[in-house]
Parts: C-alpha cells; structure tokens; sequence
C-alpha cells in the first residue's frame, strides 16, 4: 500500500509491513531476531538484577515492619532494675517499689520475675554460665503501661529511688533510640541498593540496546531508506526488550520468593541463625510484583530512548 508525500510522489504507507520490504524477505514479528546474541544474556542479567532488587525491598520491609512491632512493644514497656543493697533485703525493696507502681495511674500490670525467668532472659548472651549460683542476678519488675497511658517517668523515677534504696527504672528510650537509628540506617540502604540496581540496568540495557541495533544496522539502515518512521523502530526494539524484561524480571521474582520462603523456614525458631529472623508475610508477597513490573518498564523506557536517539543521529 502506498501515499502520496509532501510532493506528491508515493512512499509505503505507515500501516504496511516495513520488514516484509527489506531484502525481500517474508513479514515476521518484528526488525529484532528472537535469540539476537544480546537475548539470553539480558534475560540473565534482568533476572539477576530483579532478584537482588527483590530481597532488597523484601528486606526493607521486614526491617520496617520488625522495627514498628519492637517501638511498640518497647513504648508499652518499664523494667524496674532492683539492685542488692546492704541496707535493705531484697524483698522489701521489691515490695516498696509495687506499692509505688500501684499508685501510679496508667500502669497496667507490674510483677517480679523470678530468678528462673531472668536466667533464661540471660541464657541467649551468657549461655549455661547462668546456671551458677555464683553468679549475680539483679531482681526485675516488669511493668506494662495501658494503652494511650500518660505517665511522668522522671517523677516515676524519682519517688521509686526515694521508696528504697537500689532501685532504677528503665524506659528502654536508649535501646529505642538505637533500634530506630538502625533501622532507619537499613531502610536507606536499601533504598540505595535498589536505586544503584535501577542504575544498573538503565546502562545494562543501553548497551544491549546499541549492541542489538549495530547487529541489525542493515536492516534498520534499509528501513529508514524506505521511509519507515523511527516510532516504528522504536516500536519494535522496546516491544523486544519488554519481552526479555518480563522473562527475566519473572524468573528473578521467582528465585526471591523461593529465597523469602527458605529465609522463613529455617530462620523463624532461629535455629539456622543466631537470633530468630522475621520472614515476608502473606501479605507482603503481592508488593513483591512491583519490582519485576518497574524492572520490565526501565527495560522497555531505556531501550526506546536509546534507539530514538541513535536513530536521530543517523543520516
């Protein structure tokens, strides 16, 4: 099918089959060969990309979700430190600082650990070096304050030392602090992984882009001597592209959630690790598509304006 240009002489129309024209060769799917010898390697490479942005966002969110779950068991918390003191037992210092916690408005629950409950508190960090009776153990009182509470814990502080000598109170605000500083710290990491990851696939597949059109440079050349437009090209070089950023973004999907879900299994009683490690929820997993999805879009958006901009460069 032909149209008349600007000066009246014919040219292929726009709707016709521009690689049915080159070298007499039949209509096939596109300018692109299927297996170009950029192919198999982009689809490797955008897998590994995709599955290294995956754990990355995995682990953004169980340090994010971890992170909320301890602020708020921390926030709703007050350990009471009962140190031995020579003037005092032990047990009146116990009594004399519940009877100060039972006035306390916003105060829930207070009771003594036993020495059972904190030489397994200890048993973690010190192992069966607790089992001695040597060793010396600080007595507890575990508060927990009612939800919304509204409780001065500096005069809290301040009458349980005038109740009895060697007690002090802990908030826990050091080891909260320090927990959401580490978390921030990780939650930016990870932001900064995904974006050098983001980075590397722009000029991963800016590459693969020029490399592709160098090896179909005569049939790209022969396309634009017949006057087919560059959105054509275009056209067909991001719909490759898009193409290998799916498979390979779902395959590097595949081997993250494969990942999470062996994380889970054997972290979550902490037996393959040192301390318990939280996996990805049910609920989390869907978030997951997101990342093979912006990996096929980069693809495909790096890919066009490659090919636009060498195809704008050429005579």
């Amino acid at each position: 099918m032909t149209e008349p240009d600007a000066s009246g002489k014919t040219r292929p129309s726009q709707g016709s089959n521009w690689t049915a024209l080159i070298a007499g060769r039949a209509p096939r799917s596109g300018i692109m060969p299927p297996a170009d010898v950029t192919g198999a390697t982009l689809v490797l490479v955008v897998a590994a990309m995709c599955y290294l942005a995956c754990l990355a966002f995995g682990a953004m969110v169980t340090v994010t979700r971890s992170a909320n779950d301890w602020t708020a068991q921390l926030e709703g918390s007050l350990t009471i430190q009962v140190k031995p003191h020579a003037e005092i037992a032990t047990e009146d210092q116990i009594s004399a600082a519940l009877a100060v916690l039972d006035e306390v408005d916003g105060i829930e629950r207070a009771s003594a650990l036993s020495e059972a409950d904190i030489r397994a508190l200890l048993d973690p960090w010190l192992g069966e070096t607790t089992e001695s009776e040597d060793l010396p153990l600080p007595s507890l009182i575990d508060v927990e304050l009612s939800p919304d509470a509204q409780v001065d814990m500096s005069r809290l502080a301040e009458r349980l030392a005038a109740a009895a000598p060697g007690i002090e109170l802990d908030t826990h605000r050091q080891w909260l602090g320090e927990l959401l500083s580490a978390a921030r710290s990780a939650v930016w990491l990870s932001i900064g992984i995904l974006t050098l990851i983001t980075l590397t696939t722009v000029a991963i597949v800016v590459f693969a882009t020029r490399a592709s059109l160098a090896a179909n440079h005569e049939s790209v050349e022969v396309l634009h001597l017949v006057g087919a437009p560059d959105e054509f090209v275009a056209n067909e070089v991001q719909r490759h592209f898009l193409q290998l950023g799916l498979r390979g973004g779902g395959s590097g999907l595949a081997a993250a959630i494969l990942t999470f879900l062996a994380i889970t299994w054997l972290g979550s009683e902490g037996g393959a690790f040192l301390l318990p490690v939280p996996g990805l929820m049910l609920s989390d997993y869907p978030w997951l598509l997101l990342v093979p999805a912006i990996v096929a879009l980069t693809t495909t958006l790096a890919a066009r304006i490659t090919v636009l901009r060498v195809l704008g460069r050429m005579i």
